[in-house]
């Protein structure tokens, strides 16, 4: 007689397989299951709103989609495209885990008086775990261009500016190779100067480190909106003066995150709301109230303590494949554009204008979105996750 829990087994066995050849392996052997969560949540509306920017064009709904007035008027067909454009903010919820990461290792050290991770394994390892993946995506990006009609000498130097991380700083614009690169320069940024602004956590006096850390994210949050996004270069929108304040969120957060009351804390309901309440009043500051945009980098730390300290919604980003996905997102920001430009011309033969947009676009995410995930899934495998094993320092910091 046949087994009817035997698929159910089976199932879960090859759950169990793939789970333990996509799950991401951390340095120092330590996992803080929420950061991957987090993650998850920022890849997912950044591939929200290229997903739907790719999408409007192709579908003739709309003409392309680039600056925030073109999205305006996209997003009197649907709410769901001005919440789209919303999703171009994912970048800076990266910079907070960023920062929060990074912070992580000094901070501690710091509070029990221990000296710092050494420079040279702290540079090592983001070498070794970052770079090899990195260039081998913009080679893909670069011969795939070529390919496909593009000239090789023209984008050879804009491969070699991107492969040094400088195309912002040499050409005022986003790479030519890759677009969605610009964010792993102002990462590269920050992590050069991480070493000079650990120092605030040598700080004994708690209330004086943590009320520093808070003026500097707000002067420069302040900044950003005034005088860079209002009047300065294309260089110097895309330099790291211009996203600080949201790397030294994650500062702050590290700070608290590793403060004995925070620890005891149990999780509430209260926290979900919390995490609803600076959520929706993200969307609010993106969609219509830009003149406190100096305030997002706070908004988003208190929408990440509202998650991690939150009964369900900590309880959701803890889930097994939720996890692994945030832990792929490097991957995935890498090649997600590629990916969403060569199958939208297929996929988009399924689409029908006559009907809703907000069920055109979802057949049309579900088709793209499943081998996406397939294909970001072997490409981490075979080129990430060895560099991760490959990067692990004998000595964990």
């Amino acid at each position: 007689m046949d087994d009817p829990k035997k698929p159910l087994r089976l199932l879960s066995r090859a759950s169990d397989y793939f789970a333990e050849k996509l799950s991401r392996v951390t340095s120092t052997g330590e996992m803080i299951p929420e950061i991957d969560g987090l993650r998850f949540i920022a890849i997912g509306v950044v591939l929200f709103h290229h997903l739907v920017s790719i999408y409007l064009p192709a579908s003739l709904r709309h003409n392309e989609v680039r600056a925030p007035q073109e999205w305006f008027e996209a997003g009197e067909q649907s709410w769901m495209i001005l919440a789209a454009y919303c999703g171009h903010f994912g970048v800076n919820l990266f910079f907070v885990i960023s920062g929060f990461i990074l912070a992580l290792p000094f901070a501690k050290r710091a509070f029990n008086h221990q000296p710092a991770p050494g420079l040279k394994s702290y540079y090592l390892r983001r070498v070794t775990r970052l770079e090899p993946p990195y260039i081998l995506s913009l080679l893909v990006y670069y011969f795939l261009a070529v390919f496909q009609g593009a000239s090789a000498a023209r984008l050879a130097p804009h491969l070699l500016a991107s492969s040094f991380y400088l195309h912002g700083m040499t050409y005022g614009e986003h790479s030519r190779i890759n677009g969605v690169t610009w964010s792993l320069e102002i990462e590269i940024q920050f992590y050069l100067i991480v070493p000079l602004l650990v120092y605030i956590y040598r700080l004994r006096n708690t209330l004086l480190r943590r009320a520093l850390m808070f003026a500097a994210i707000v002067f420069f949050g302040w900044l950003s909106q005034n005088y860079v996004y209002a009047y300065g270069s294309p260089r110097l929108q895309l330099s790291l003066i211009n996203f600080i304040h949201f790397f030294l969120t994650g500062f702050l957060l590290a700070d608290f995150y590793l403060s004995e009351p925070v620890k005891e804390i149990s999780k509430t309901y209260i926290y979900d709301v919390v995490t609803l309440l600076a959520g929706a009043s993200i969307i609010g500051v993106l969609l219509r109230f830009g003149q406190y945009y100096f305030l997002l980098s706070i908004l988003v730390g208190l929408f990440y303590a509202g998650i991690y300290l939150g009964k369900i919604s900590n309880k959701l980003i803890r889930l097994r494949w939720i996890v692994i996905i945030g832990g792929m997102c490097y991957t995935i920001y890498l090649y997600h554009i590629i990916i969403i430009s060569n199958l939208m011309p297929h996929s988009i033969q399924l689409a029908s204008k006559s009907a809703p947009f907000w069920l055109d676009f979802f057949i049309q995410a579900v088709l793209i979105s499943v081998p996406l995930l397939v294909i970001c899934s072997l490409i981490f495998a075979l080129t990430e996750k060895p560099f991760m094993k490959w990067s692990l320092s004998p000595k964990k910091a």
